[in-house]
């Protein structure tokens, strides 16, 4: 090839225009994604939670419900009652479901990773395409409303708490604000979901371990934070509607059963619990942010101890998991994926280099942006063919019941799911109905004369 011609490549490879197009795209992938998330429509608990707010009193008489008599999850709560009190907070909630997702990477980056990196540079882009996709069944734990108020914002706020315990600056000043900000945040992710309490326990309980050995100033200055973040998880823990639903085990199994069962969960969990081709895309990410960022490894970071508590709360974060071993899905490994990729990006980023292998970082960032804004069209496009056919089985329900009928006749879904559509399976999705022919007294039926996809 002409040297001519290969540095045509070079320059354009790094041209500016070029990088910027790209950065076009880019939004256009996250209003895609917006979009999919607004068109994504109200499946399973959303309806439970929905008329569990509008046959409430108030909120006292809704908290005490939830609290008392179904779990104890503060985020799940509190969301749950603002968001279906009405469909305009529904729809500022999923609006604001990605900006704040943008933000809260940003701080992840800054605070936990420790790494300079400018908001949306190329960089920042890379790794947050690379962790969208690294993240799993984000159908149910980020585009499914309830799913996300169980998953993504403890998420979020377990972010902002441990960001705490990993500063670099202890001269840094917060303001009455800030503070109190970061003791909701310390609250809410030790009261919002079991493996999010867990691992951050683990970690933030080292690191104040660490300080109040070797830094006094910093002990007593993240003291009250991880105090707060205790209380937060007894009142979690110790709510009795956990232990409402504990009592009625939906599944009966015996000891050794559940010892071979918490086995095979921990040891299949990093390969997505045998979801193959998404462990596959998992391992191939963390090598390219090898590739990309890293310089070569040395000795010391692997006996870091600091980074190894990373893998400690990915382990933890799996074994408190095991009571409910007989009702294991992918959504479970939503947390330990999240504290192991730390532990890969630690590694990664001991030495980083925001200078080193610009073209390869280019074509990198060019090749991902065309990935997710091809995920993010395509799942915009089935989560609006799906809320259609969704209001559609509604209406039908709903006219069949107005004109006295004995029964309705609805169709099977027809779309295939992609990996931001949350639809329930057939077996879930007939119980579902038949809840529905309960509470509007009314039977439903399916039309099997239409097709339906089998691929759910």
């Amino acid at each position: 090839m002409p040297p001519t011609l290969i540095t045509k490549l070079k320059n354009l490879i790094l041209n500016k225009n070029l990088v910027n197009l790209f950065y076009v795209i880019f939004l256009f992938g996250l209003i895609f994604i917006c979009s999919a998330i607004y068109f994504q429509p109200l499946v399973g608990d959303d309806y439970h939670y929905r008329d569990a707010v509008i046959s409430s009193l108030n909120f006292s008489d809704y908290f005490n419900y939830q609290y008392f008599n179904w779990a104890g999850r503060f985020s799940k709560i509190l969301l749950s009652y603002w968001v279906f009190s009405n469909s305009l907070n529904l729809v500022l909630y999923k609006l604001f479901i990605i900006p704040l997702i943008l933000v809260t990477f940003y701080f992840f980056l800054k605070k936990i990773i420790n790494i300079k990196i400018e908001f949306f540079s190329i960089e920042f882009v890379i790794l947050f395409i690379c962790l969208w996709f690294i993240f799993p069944a984000i159908d149910e734990t980020i585009f499914w409303i309830t799913g996300s108020f169980i998953y993504l914002i403890p998420l979020l706020f377990s972010i902002f708490y441990l960001g705490l315990f990993n500063e670099t600056d202890d001269k840094e000043k917060r303001n009455i604000f800030t503070n109190i900000f970061y003791l909701i945040s310390s609250f809410l992710a030790g009261s919002s979901q079991l493996q999010a309490f867990v691992g951050c326990f683990v970690v933030s309980s080292y690191f104040i371990f660490l300080y109040y050995k070797k830094n006094t100033y910093r002990f007593k200055r993240l003291l009250p934070f991880y105090i707060v973040f205790l209380v937060g998880g007894a009142v979690f823990i110790f709510a009795p509607g956990n232990y409402e639903r504990l009592e009625n085990p939906n599944f009966e199994s015996s000891i050794i059963s559940t010892i071979y069962k918490s086995v095979l969960f921990i040891a299949t969990s990093i390969f997505y619990l045998g979801d193959v081709q998404s462990s596959l895309i998992y391992f191939l990410l963390i090598f390219l942010l090898f590739v990309l960022f890293s310089k070569k490894t040395p000795i010391k970071i692997l006996s870091n101890k600091s980074n190894y508590i990373w893998i400690l709360a990915f382990l933890f974060s799996l074994v408190s998991m095991i009571p409910a071993i007989n009702a294991i899905t992918t959504r479970v490994i939503f947390f330990p994926i999240f504290f192991l990729t730390i532990f890969f990006l630690k590694v990664i980023f001991f030495k980083y280099d925001s200078n080193k292998q610009l073209k390869i970082k280019n074509i990198s960032f060019y090749i991902l942006v065309m990935l997710f804004i091809l995920e993010s069209f395509l799942g915009s496009l089935t989560n609006y063919v799906y809320k259609k056919e969704h209001d559609i089985r509604m209406n039908t329900i709903k006219d069949a019941k107005i004109n006295n009928q004995d029964y309705a006749v609805i169709s099977h879904y027809t779309i295939i799911p992609s990996r931001l559509t949350h639809m329930l399976n057939p077996i879930h999705d007939q119980n579902y109905m038949n809840g529905i022919s309960k509470k509007n007294q009314i039977k439903i039926k399916y039309n099997d004369n239409l097709p339906r996809s089998k691929n759910i």
